[in-house]
């Protein structure tokens, strides 16, 4: 997903995307993760339970979108402490399923009506395979993790600092070293062209700085302005 030069120069990354309730009451949100690249194994997706509401009742479900990286997962809280984590796309012909129904005790595919249980098993068809099902493993905390093939890269959920009708600013944390010098940039989506984007390296001030200068050691913030809904943010330090 990052190719290997980005693994090698980006030092630290944010991850844009959305999180949807299905059941229970319906509500939306942004999704802004830290993310670390790993080196070996499935990367994994961390998630608050606390932070979904959904998620704190038997049988809420949420639809997960990372963009293109995968297609939408489906987070699902079983019973007290069991939670599922599905594949979207339907194993007949591929469309994207809707979340799990506590009312109605499954999933339906939209498209030729197959339906799904709690964990992904096919109920019916005409889909005769159960949906991808991942590693979900729940934290004494209340964290999910969850593993997954196609992720090349670990992501936690951030902090988002503000929010407008039309835009978003995010603080993005990152660790410097005295003397180097550090630039931003935006990816729409994995394989796409960084593109460098300016910023603020205070919360108030206008993002129209395109390098910082770091004077010391440790940890240091750029505030940045977007109106995206995914996509990858990246500082990288400059030769």
């Amino acid at each position: 997903m990052l190719g290997e030069m980005q693994r090698r120069t980006w030092l630290q990354g944010w991850m844009l995307g959305t999180v949807q309730a299905l059941t229970g009451f319906a509500w939306s949100r942004l999704l802004v993760s830290e993310v670390q690249a790993v080196q070996t194994g499935p990367g994994a997706l961390y998630l608050q339970v606390a932070d979904y509401p959904t998620l704190q009742q038997n049988g809420g479900s949420i639809i997960v979108d990372l963009g293109e990286i995968v297609p939408p997962l489906i987070v699902t809280r079983a019973e007290a402490n069991a939670f599922y984590a599905l594949d979207s796309k339907c194993t007949h012909a591929g469309c994207i399923v809707g979340g799990y129904s506590a009312a109605q005790g499954f999933i339906q595919c939209p498209c030729h009506g197959s339906r799904y249980d709690i964990q992904g098993r096919v109920i019916r068809g005409p889909a005769d395979q159960n949906l991808t099902s991942y590693a979900v493993f729940l934290d004494p905390s209340g964290e999910l993790k969850i593993l997954h093939p196609s992720l090349t890269l670990n992501a936690k959920p951030a902090q988002l600092l503000r929010r407008s009708p039309t835009s978003l600013r995010l603080r993005l944390t990152f660790r410097a070293t005295a003397s180097r010098r550090y630039r931003l940039h935006y990816l729409s989506a994995p394989g796409a062209t960084s593109i460098q984007v300016p910023f603020a390296v205070q919360e108030h001030s206008s993002s129209t700085q395109q390098e910082f200068i770091a004077t010391s050691d440790g940890l240091r913030h750029l505030y940045v302005d977007s109106s995206a809904k995914r996509g990858f943010f990246q500082v990288m330090e400059v030769e």
